[in-house]
């Protein structure tokens, strides 16, 4: 999702074809429970309990490639759009979060295979401000913390230094240390879904205060489905960062609060027009992959870091 106003953005907020029909069989699953409850509740009967359990992979490569389907693409070189809604709470210190501005947004990310299960990934976002009361496109708003009027800026990332991504975790491209920096994740079952939990670390160099988390989810059948390379996954999350310069917080200490709800489109075709009508007129370039990020060679420390 986005990210505070100085920090660099990787890929958000992060499959399964080699070895898919292994743990396609391990997670096959009948519609009986559910045409059960349908039926109990037809005819007054008790409701039959929601299936709830935890998905275990015995191979982490397996893992690996399932989480990796729910945020880009197995193929090795494509692209995704992530659409999100997210509202941004201010937290003072010693006092209640207090809702102040919502977003509409757009991720565009775009990624290379580099070797085997190892891909290189950029992304850019833009995110336009919108009241709290209406939703209407804002282009002013009170600080509730200050009474002030302030201007909330469309946040427009376009720094992404690039990431690795790969089954032993992430590497920041613009990072000196090549050491992986794990994913900590947790795939669920839960009825006729399939839910990946995930947080990402914070890469050195970001600010202290910063976390950002998300659930995934999709349809049991579509994760089952070996010849879906990339999972059509709803999201929600939240992200704690620090104060956003246009709030004009001065010296006032705490924090903001990000809870975002997005999905995975199919193509920028797929965003709601208002939105891709603004981006159309401000932001063109952003509605497409900028492939020439992989014209630059990879750091020289990191070739280590790929055997």
């Amino acid at each position: 999702m986005t990210m505070p106003d100085d920090a660099n953005r990787r890929a958000l907020l992060g499959g399964l074809v080699a070895g898919m029909a292994g743990a396609a069989a391990a997670t096959a699953w009948p519609a009986t429970a559910e045409a059960a409850s349908a039926v109990s509740h037809a005819h007054g009967a008790a409701a039959v309990p929601i299936e709830s359990r935890f998905l275990r992979f015995s191979d982490p490569l397996e893992e690996f490639r399932a989480h990796f389907r729910f945020e880009r693409d197995l193929r090795d070189a494509s692209h995704v759009v992530s659409w999100y809604h997210f509202t941004v709470f201010a937290v003072p210190e010693n006092s209640r979060p207090v809702p102040v501005v919502r977003f509409e947004g757009m991720e565009f990310s775009y990624f290379r295979r580099v070797k085997e299960n190892v891909w290189r990934i950029y992304a850019h976002n833009v995110s336009f401000p919108r009241r709290l009361e209406d939703g209407a496109f804002a282009s002013e708003i009170v600080n509730p913390i200050t009474g002030a009027t302030v201007t909330p800026a469309s946040m427009v990332l376009l720094g992404d230094p690039g990431v690795l991504f790969g089954p032993k975790g992430y590497i920041q491209l613009d990072s000196k240390d090549p050491r992986w920096v794990p994913a900590i994740r947790l795939f669920r079952i839960e009825g006729n879904k399939i839910i990946v939990d995930h947080t990402r670390p914070a890469p050195a160099g970001w600010p202290m205060q910063f976390i950002e988390t998300s659930t995934n989810s999709v349809a049991r059948r579509a994760f089952d489905d070996p010849k879906v390379t990339s999972l059509q996954c709803e999201t929600s999350g939240f992200y704690i960062s620090p104060w956003s310069k246009w709030l004009a917080m001065g010296d006032a200490k705490g924090h903001a609060a990000s809870a975002w709800l997005g999905r995975k489109l199919g193509s920028v075709d797929e965003l709601p027009v208002e939105f891709r009508s603004r981006v159309e007129r401000e932001h063109p370039e952003l509605l497409r992959p900028q492939w020439q990020r992989f014209d630059q060679p990879l750091p020289g420390h990191l070739d280590e870091a790929l055997l």
